[in-house]
This record gives structure tokens, C-alpha cells and sequence, in this order.
């Protein structure tokens, strides 16, 4: 008898394990591009359904494979922005009270569009190096004669004190922004100004109200009725405008923010508090987007987890997302990685997966797809 409570005991446990290892469904597997696979998975347990975009971004970026931000002046569907793209997901939060503007900061093609706030945004490199953090800016002019003037605002009317720089992509009241003194800055060269120097020319200068009409090498440079430092820009003077996002050092040219945290550095760190955040919207099970990378940086991954949906996905909470990620990706990633650093995007009814133009999960919203204010794209460029 005791051999036959061995012998049943082994198996009652092969039989568990062999469960326990083929909970992890993978139903799905394509290979979009070089370097570019979309894995779909359902995990029983939950039930979870899963969709990850792995990128080997070294193999990716060598056959022209870019990930790239898209936003328009009204929100749209993540599939009308993805049209062309080989994937893409939902991106940032909508900024409160405004119709179209994302929450923290926004970087396209190097240019930047939103200033970066208080919560962490996903970043690429000129070179194609992801990075996470928390970025702080400092706007800068540097007059003709080698006079540092210090820029507050950006894409904003001036207070009466302050200098506030606008490029093409501002929105103000109106027609016209009003400005005690605005000098149109015609580009030089590049205008990719994310960490990094650009030189203009100073076309044009005018009182009170300037009607807002920039071309995509224009910057407006305006300053407030108590701001007496423009005295010394001149018609026709070359000045220089940068702009230094730290912790970057690195130029940048694609950004998109999110919140929170979620891996920092191999370790699960929900980051609510720090990026005020509620504890709730981190405990409760939604529907979630989030983008992490791998130890070496050179695995990106886009990860989509369906919600809402009982039976069928009833989504993640932050630890759930963030020990998926930090633990489970290499059951079915090519490149048998995980995620060492982690960003949570905006979730619930936002969260969408595009694959070869389709989406690909299942939103949350009872009409299907919703409206978003910027995405991520993964984009074939041609060579």
C-alpha cells in the first residue's frame, strides 16, 4: 500500500506540474518584420488574454524598423493612427480638461510637442535605445551677443514676467496669442530640438497679438509685459533655443509618458504615490497597456492585457501586470527575456492592440474601440 501511495502521489504531482506548465496557451505567433514578432497568449488562471509585440530592436533597427509617436489635434482611434504601421498600442492619459492634449510628455520625430510632467515616460534614442524615467526639462535661449536668457513656458501664452516658446503643434485661445513682444524664429537647420541646440534667424517682431500660423521650421518666442530681457535681440539676429531633458543625455526623438512605474531595474516597483497616482487604480483588475525592455535593452515590449470581459480576460491589476512581465515573458519571447524595466500606458476602455492594421484584442467598451489621445507605433520605414 505504500508503494501504491508513492507511485500515486508521483503521478497526482506530474500531473500538476504538467498543468502548471501548460497554463501558458501561446494560440498565436507571427512575425511581422525582421526583428518584430506578435505573440498572442491566454492564460487560464485568470482567465487572462494577453497580446505582446516583441522587438529585437538591434535586428529591427538594422532592417529599418522604427518605433515611432502619432497624435492629431482631435483624439482618434489607435487604428486610425496605426494606419501603415506593422503594430501599435494606445498610448498616454488624456490631460485633464483638455479635448486632445496627452498628460505628460510627448516627443515626435524630435520634435517636442508636451512638456514633461511629474509621471514616467517611455523614450527612444537617436541610436534606437529605450529608456524609463521620470524626465525633467530646462528651456534655454542664447542671444546673438552670448546672453543666456532662461525660457519658462512652453506652447503658452507668457505671464507677465516669463519668456515662453511656441513651435507649430501650440494651441491657444483664439486665433492669436497675446504677448507683449513676439519675435518669429525661422529655423536653420534641424528643428529636433528633445536634448539638444537648434539655431534660427529672428524674422520678424511684434506687439500685443500675433496670429498663430507657424510653419514646421517656425518658433515663436514670446515674452510677457514685465520681461525686459528680449531687449537685446534684435531683427536679424542668429539666436539659439535648446532644450535638456534629463536624465537623458542622449538626444531624443520619440517620447510618449504614461504612469506608473511598474519594474525598475529587475524589481517590481509599483511607483503610484510617487506619480500621484490613486492606490485603487493600481489594486483593482482593468484592462491594461504597458511597454518594458529587457536587461540589455534590446528587447522592447508592447503588452496588451484584455479586462472587463468575465470568463473570457478579466484583466490585471499593476502586480499582476508587472510580475507577468517581470517573470513570464520568457515562457514564449524569441528572445527568452524579460522585462527589467516596465511603464504602465493608459488602460480600461483605451487599451487597443493594432497588428498589420487589425485590431487585435478585445476592448473593454461596449461600442468597441475608443477614441485615444496619441499612440505608439512600430513602423517600416523605407530605406
Amino acid at each position: 500500500m505504500a508503494i501504491s501511495h508513492k507511485v500515486s502521489t508521483r503521478l497526482f504531482l506530474a500531473i500538476l506540474a504538467w498543468s502548471l506548465s501548460s497554463s501558458c496557451a501561446r494560440e498565436n505567433t507571427e512575425e511581422l518584420a525582421p526583428g518584430v514578432v506578435y505573440h498572442e497568449i491566454h492564460l487560464p488562471e485568470g482567465p487572462w488574454r494577453i497580446h505582446v509585440v516583441e522587438i529585437d530592436l538591434p535586428r529591427a533597427w538594422e532592417a529599418g524598423i522604427r518605433v515611432r509617436m502619432a497624435k492629431q489635434e482631435k483624439a482618434q482611434k489607435t487604428s486610425s493612427l496605426a494606419t501603415g504601421s506593422l503594430a501599435a498600442i494606445n498610448g498616454d492619459f488624456l490631460f485633464p480638461g483638455e479635448s486632445s492634449q496627452p498628460a505628460g510628455l510627448y516627443i515626435e520625430s524630435g520634435n517636442l510637442i508636451r512638456i514633461p510632467q511629474r509621471r514616467s515616460a517611455f523614450a527612444i534614442t537617436e541610436s534606437g535605445q529605450p529608456l524609463i524615467a521620470v524626465y525633467k526639462m530646462e528651456l534655454g535661449l542664447l542671444t546673438g551677443s552670448g546672453e543666456h536668457l532662461h525660457v519658462v513656458g512652453f506652447n503658452r501664452e507668457p505671464t507677465l514676467g516669463e519668456l515662453s516658446v511656441l513651435n507649430d503643434r501650440a494651441q491657444v485661445q483664439g486665433d492669436s496669442l497675446q504677448a507683449a513682444t513676439g519675435f518669429l524664429l525661422q529655423g536653420l537647420g534641424s528643428t529636433s530640438i528633445a536634448n539638444d541646440t537648434i539655431s534660427f534667424q529672428v524674422q520678424q517682431i511684434r506687439r500685443e497679438a500675433w496670429p498663430l500660423s507657424l510653419q514646421h521650421d517656425q518658433w515663436l518666442l514670446a515674452a510677457g509685459a514685465e520681461c525686459e530681457e528680449t531687449e537685446q535681440i534684435a531683427l536679424g539676429d542668429t539666436v539659439r533655443l535648446y532644450c535638456r531633458l534629463a536624465p537623458a543625455h542622449a538626444k531624443l526623438m520619440e517620447a510618449i509618458s504614461g504612469g506608473p512605474r511598474i519594474l525598475r531595474n529587475g524589481e517590481i516597483s509599483i511607483e503610484v504615490e510617487e506619480e500621484r497616482l490613486s492606490r485603487s487604480f493600481a489594486d483593482k483588475r482593468h484592462p491594461r497597456t504597458a511597454i518594458g525592455y529587457s536587461q540589455d535593452a534590446r528587447v522592447l515590449f508592447l503588452v496588451v492585457v484584455d479586462g472587463r470581459q468575465p470568463g473570457y480576460s478579466v484583466g490585471m491589476s499593476l502586480q499582476e501586470l508587472a510580475e507577468f512581465m517581470r517573470m513570464r515573458l520568457d515562457e514564449f519571447s524569441h528572445a527568452k527575456a524579460n522585462a527589467y524595466q516596465g511603464l504602465n500606458l493608459d488602460g480600461g476602455g483605451s487599451t487597443t492592440m493594432v497588428v498589420s492594421e487589425q485590431v487585435v484584442n478585445k476592448p473593454s467598451d461596449p461600442t468597441g474601440e475608443r477614441p485615444v489621445v496619441n499612440a505608439l507605433l512600430v513602423v517600416a520605414e523605407e530605406r
